[in-house]
């Protein structure tokens, strides 16, 4: 499709007030674009006139033209959802470029965000990063609802991953650095199928599909689904894990919209340490690296998780167009089985001191709730305002055991000498509850005080309240802990001035708090984690809007920080962040596709500890930097019309292994390079084929650190491929 046609069907599909979205949607894979029946926008869930709309019949080879550029979120804004009207830095990538970059797990997509790095991930069984030098806790949300999760994403069924960077008052508890947030996919009155099957050279072996279309005009359904069973570069390692996820959606002809989903997932994977330090002089140490497959735990490493999810969304018209009720149910249960090998130690003559333990019974529980109410309204000035109450509980139990020391095998030699798996005949093993509850009413109005300036102002009311017992099995004896009623306000103002047409310039302020959990192996209470940010930047529209930049600068302080060493609790105090990024996404000629970042930050711990104090927090850089270009041949009379070739860059700067500074994980810079060619089948139907290599040079890297004996360790060159139907 050239951008002359692509330009002016979007701007004659906009008079009907379908969403930009649902073209896209219709153009993702070759057919024409028409439509003689009402449609319901994704977006925002309306109808457009039921009065038929024929469009050119146009021809559409490949992938959407602008297929990196997304420029909607669910969180961060609750007055809007285009992130050019939100004063705060919100990056987002859509599922087109999962799939260029033939992104396996959520990690591989983290990094080409400006100062985002990955983290530990509790040996890499968990989501886990860091956001401007912040270390995320709990702050992964799916569809706006925060959660815990002992389990990974499946990016089968993401829409699109928005990172949102900074506090967000209204919301609540969250850590100052920013979160993310998963969009899973939903309905659509345009039909879509799509299966594909991919492999690589470790083992991959994964399929999914995802159907979607209008069972009739008021209801559309979407169902997808995925099922792997793949190796790793690491030895013994195998990953399995199923995905299935039915939605229905039900639009009135009064605006009124019903979305309800359910989603089943299961993950077994081992929970792998990595690599290990060991003493070198004074009080550093350097990390031992025996071979990137070698693992350090033996055979006595896997996690076994089952998880089911509902969600219900209404939103109900209140007598006109400018004011709606929105609520939402969220309810999941997971449940998870684990046994892994810690290193304790190695003794001066090189042996390691290594046991066997892990978490029998895990069943996390977690309910959300929110109403609210939005709308418009003149005081004097325009103002949209949304105000409602949100509630969550969680609750979790779980029996931990811990085997006995045993001394054998060296660093360089793991498997010299056989663990024994003493796990039926624990030394320690106690039965452990948690329990969380927080509730919050908030508020929100964006003030337009001119054509060109808008005033946003949102606070939040927040009450939590934790508690947590450990019962000893093998002996008698209850311990109990528990947070009192914590009442906070958090607050957040922020300025979006329009200079230009097509250059935005915003300011904002906002303020958080988080309370601690109970997840540190005891039941010790730590004062909650309060933080606030400042934070002036610029959105610029380039080249026609084919261009979309944002940039800016942040200043970050947070109090009462609690760091995880080796699976234990430390208050390091306080810290700092301060640092600027910029990022650039769009399509600057027709068939090529960018995403550039690059981010640099400041950050370091204040705390009254002479040992720690003003040094760099664990795993944080001082620089990230991505690159990601593809272009695919549109030219209908080219003979390599179809053809798609992409490649990127990631650079990560030096990092610190620990608070102390005592070993580092060095920086390192990725190359990826893919190619993927579309063979049409027909009208509506085509094929397409990918191949490509993640970490071209072969470059031997560390990912992350959770600690002296827990070195995450990245993956060696990985060869893939894959084929893929849409009909």
């Amino acid at each position: 499709m050239t951008t002359g046609v692509m330009g002016a069907v979007g701007r004659r599909w906009a008079k009907t007030g379908v969403s930009r979205l649902a073209l896209l949607g219709a153009v993702a894979m070759g057919g024409t674009v028409a439509m003689a029946t009402p449609v319901v926008s994704q977006t925002t869930g309306d109808k457009a006139s039921a009065e038929p709309i024929v469009l050119d019949s146009v021809m559409v080879g490949g992938t959407p033209q602008s297929r990196y550029d997304s420029r909607v979120t669910e969180v961060g804004g609750r007055l809007s959802n285009d992130i050019t009207d939100i004063p705060r830095t919100i990056d987002v990538i859509p599922e087109q470029l999962l799939q260029d970059q033939h992104a396996r797990e959520m990690e591989e997509v983290y990094r080409y965000f400006p100062n985002v790095v990955n983290n530990d991930g509790y040996g890499g069984t968990r989501e886990d990063y860091i956001i401007r030098g912040f270390r995320r806790r709990d702050d992964v949300y799916r569809n706006g609802v925060r959660l815990k999760s002992n389990s990974r994403i499946d990016p089968s069924t993401v829409e699109n991953i928005q990172i949102i960077k900074g506090p967000v008052s209204d919301i609540g508890q969250m850590t100052p650095g920013g979160l993310v947030n998963i969009t899973t996919k939903k309905p659509s009155w345009t039909p879509r199928n799509h299966i594909e099957v991919n492999v690589d050279s470790y083992g991959e072996r994964q399929t999914m599909f995802d159907s979607t279309g209008a069972l009739s005009e008021e209801f559309a359904y979407r169902v997808v689904g995925s099922a792997e069973a793949s190796n790793s570069f690491r030895d013994s390692t195998l990953v399995q894990r199923q995905f299935f996820a039915p939605t229905l959606s039900w639009a009135g002809a009064n605006g009124a919209t019903v979305t309800v989903g359910y989603e089943y997932g299961k993950d077994s994977r081992p929970l792998d340490r990595g690599f290990i330090t060991v003493p070198t002089t004074g009080s550093l140490r350097s990390v031992t690296e025996p071979g990137r497959n070698t693992r350090y735990d033996a055979t006595f490493a896997n996690r076994d998780s089952t998880s089911h999810q509902g969600e219900l969304d209404v939103s109900v018209p209140l007598g006109s167009e400018a004011w709606k009720l929105e609520g939402k149910l969220y309810y999941a249960r997971e449940k998870t089985d684990e046994i892994h090998t810690e290193v304790r130690s190695v003794l001066t003559n090189g042996s390691l001191v290594r046991r066997v333990e892990g978490n029998d019974d895990r069943d996390l529980r977690t309910f959300f709730s929110r109403v609210q109410v939005k709308g418009e309204f003149e005081a004097l000035l325009p103002v949209k305002f949304a105000t409602g109450v949100e509630y969550r509980n969680q609750r979790e139990s779980w029996i931990n055991y811990v085997g006995a020391n045993q001394t054998g095998g060296t660093a360089s030699n793991p498997l010299s000498w056989r663990l024994v798996d003493d796990s039926a005949r624990p030394t320690a093993r106690t039965a452990r509850k948690v329990d969380q509850t927080d509730f919050g009413p908030f508020a929100q109005a964006d003030i337009s005080l001119t054509r060109a300036l808008t005033l946003t102002l949102g606070a939040r009311y927040e009450y939590s309240k934790g508690s947590a017992s450990v019962q000893n099995l093998l002996g008698a004896g209850v311990t109990t802990g528990s947070y009192p009623v914590d009442r906070n306000l958090t607050k957040t103002a922020g300025l979006m001035w329009k200079a230009l047409e097509d250059v935005s310039f915003f300011a904002n302020y906002a303020d958080t708090f988080q309370p601690h959990n109970f997840y540190n192996g005891d039941t010790q209470v730590f004062p909650a984690e309060k933080g606030r940010q400042y934070e002036v930047g610029t959105k610029i529209n380039l080249m026609g809007e084919r261009l979309f930049m944002t940039g800016a600068l942040f200043d970050i302080k947070q109090n009462n920080v609690v760091e995880t060493v080796n699976g234990v609790a430390v208050l390091t105090g306080g810290q700092r962040s301060r640092g600027g990024e910029l990022s650039v996404v769009g399509n600057p000629t027709e068939g090529w596709n960018i995403r550039a970042a690059v981010g640099l930050v400041h950050a370091k711990l204040v705390s009254g500890d002479r040992t720690v104090d003003g040094n760099r927090p664990t795993n944080v850089p001082t620089h990230n930097a991505s690159l990601w270009s593809s272009y695919e041949f549109k030219d209908p009379q080219s003979p390599l019309k179809g053809l798609g070739l992409g490649a990127g860059v990631t650079l990560v700067g030096n990092r610190y292994g620990d608070a102390q500074h005592t070993f580092e994980l060095g920086s390192y810079t990725l190359v990826d390079a893919g190619a993927w060619y579309y063979i049409p089948i027909g009208d509506k139907r085509q094929v397409r084929v990918d191949f490509g290599v993640k970490n071209l040079t072969d470059k031997a890297y560390l990912t992350a650190s959770g600690g002296t004996y827990r070195v995450s360790v990245g993956a060696p060159r990985t060869v893939y491929g894959g084929l893929s139907l849409d009909f």
